[in-house]
């Protein structure tokens, strides 16, 4: 074999490269997919999109030299020839589709089913491809395949070539994400913060558009969003538009059965709630432009060994790298508010005894008071006590109720018939204060699309907001009623400011 060594080495890449892809991607899919969390135990955790993103890099690299050495320079039998195309067939597909939507940001639906169902078809061709070794002088050809190739002194060469071959395109693919231009408006050019953006400074902006994906309850996980950027001296406005089939602003409903009040749920119990939830959208800002959301984005059930287990097995975010920017526009908590719920993400808090769900480094920004309440006293899954009841049976379950329209509960006041439906989320006032009221914000809903303005001082007002300011990167996920299952995208987008 005329090519034997940069066979061997290439060989080895892609192996250790599809290894990884294919634990890393069973972790990544099951995001959406709940069956592989049974492999919880298997998968790895923490950073996993970057090194999945940096795996494809080393297979795009290594995999055309070894199929060059492969089939131009050796001889096979007729049967293991095709059965080596078949696999090689499966690779390619893996990194077309792979590629298409990491450096070419493609998330159509074929293109996301065909790189799935290529990995569990490699999945199965690993699981087969060494049984003939095995059968035949395994120690002999473990040795071929893991040591053999590091015998020869240009194995190092290709070996240096290959990784920083892989490294830079991997720096070069990240570094260069797509521009939101904020235009420059004048400060007597009035905007009013009402979802409808139909003012001309509007009309005139220019918009991008992101695909996103891997959501729940959206048409196949996915949904376009568009976005427009304005500033004057001292704000920034953004006009946000994204596709969801349903305006959802049942949230947690509490029922009323022969046993008591329950909370309508399903998932809520482990924090992923997937039914019974508000509509959400959520912004997040960082000087970082790193993927997996600044490197954020911590997957599994314990991503770190220091910190606790969470119930979904779906990972949690925190930082390691300063503070990253979230902004919350909440359906029913916040939309009525005129807010969203500005939060931030840092490193991780000590765990508290008893606490119901650790959040990592998810967290709100500074509470004056003024907030929403969920409307029981204790939450369990089967019976719970409402803090308050209607005045009225009649009462609209959807979007929130007011806590002064309501009346304390008590077992002669509870006459309700079973079947009945009341609000979980309860307005104490009608704004949030302090930190969190920050960003102001209102969103409406037509014509399967939410509308959402929003306006920030440019400049932060507290440690844990960021000033939104030239080259700043951020992303956008939406959720269709769901508490946690929201869409992304990989690459960020970066806010070019126009003076």
């Amino acid at each position: 074999m005329k090519y034997k060594k940069l066979f061997l080495i290439t060989h080895f890449i892609v192996g250790g490269a599809v290894l990884t892809l294919l634990l890393s991607g069973l972790r990544i899919a099951s995001q959406q997919r709940d069956f592989w969390l049974y492999l919880d135990w298997l998968l790895p955790e923490g950073l996993v999109h970057i090194w999945h993103m940096l795996a494809g890099m080393f297979l795009l690299v290594s995999l055309p030299l070894m199929l060059f050495a492969l089939y131009k320079h050796r001889k096979e039998s007729a049967v293991l020839k095709a059965y080596n195309l078949m696999g090689s067939v499966l690779l390619c597909l893996s990194v077309i589709t792979g590629a298409a939507q990491f450096i070419a940001e493609t998330t159509y639906v074929t293109i996301r089913f065909i790189h799935y169902y290529s990995a569990i078809g490699l999945l199965v061709f690993i699981l087969l491809h060494p049984l003939r070794y095995y059968l035949q002088k395994p120690l002999a050809h473990i040795y071929h395949v893991l040591v053999a190739p590091f015998s020869y002194v240009r194995t190092y060469f290709y070996l240096l070539a290959i990784a920083l071959g892989s490294i830079g395109l991997y720096i070069f693919t990240v570094s260069s994400p797509t521009s939101l231009e904020v235009a420059f408006v004048s400060d007597n050019a009035f905007i009013r913060i009402d979802g409808n953006a139909d003012e001309s400074v509007w009309q005139d902006a220019t918009s991008i558009s992101v695909d996103t994906f891997a959501g729940a309850n959206f048409y196949k996980g996915t949904s376009k969003v568009t976005l427009k950027a304005l500033h004057n001296s001292t704000e920034t406005y953004f006009f946000i538009r994204w596709q969801d089939p349903t305006e959802s602003l049942l949230h947690l409903p509490l029922v009323k059965t022969e046993k008591g009040w329950q909370v309508k749920s399903n998932g809520f119990n482990r924090f992923d709630e997937t039914e019974f939830y508000e509509d959400k959208f959520a912004v997040l800002f960082s000087k970082s432009c790193n993927i997996a959301a600044a490197a954020t984005a911590h997957l599994g059930g314990k991503p770190r060994n220091d910190l606790p287990k969470n119930v979904h097995k779906k990972g949690y975010h925190f930082s390691n790298n300063g503070v990253v920017d979230l902004w919350q526009w909440k359906a029913v908590r916040t939309n009525a508010m005129y807010l969203v719920d500005d939060s931030f993400i840092g490193e991780p808090t000590k765990p508290v005894i008893g606490q119901a769900r650790y959040t990592a480094g998810y967290q709100q920004d500074s509470d004056m008071g003024g907030s929403y309440v969920m409307n029981w006293k204790w939450y369990n899954e089967n019976i719970v006590t409402p803090k308050r009841l209607p005045k009225t049976p009649f009462a609209e379950p959807r979007g929130y109720g007011s806590w002064f329209d309501y009346q304390p509960f008590s077992v002669k006041a509870d006459s309700f018939p079973v079947g009945s439906i009341i609000n979980s989320v309860l307005y104490r006032s009608n704004q949030l204060e302090g930190g969190r009221a920050d960003v102001r914000a209102h969103a409406v809903y037509k014509d399967g699309f939410w509308n959402l303005e929003v306006v920030r001082k440019t400049l932060a007002n507290e440690r844990t907001d960021i000033d939104l300011s030239e080259g700043v990167c951020m992303w956008v996920s939406a959720f269709d009623h769901a508490q946690i299952a929201h869409t992304r995208h990989i690459k960020p987008l970066r806010l070019h400011y126009q003076l």
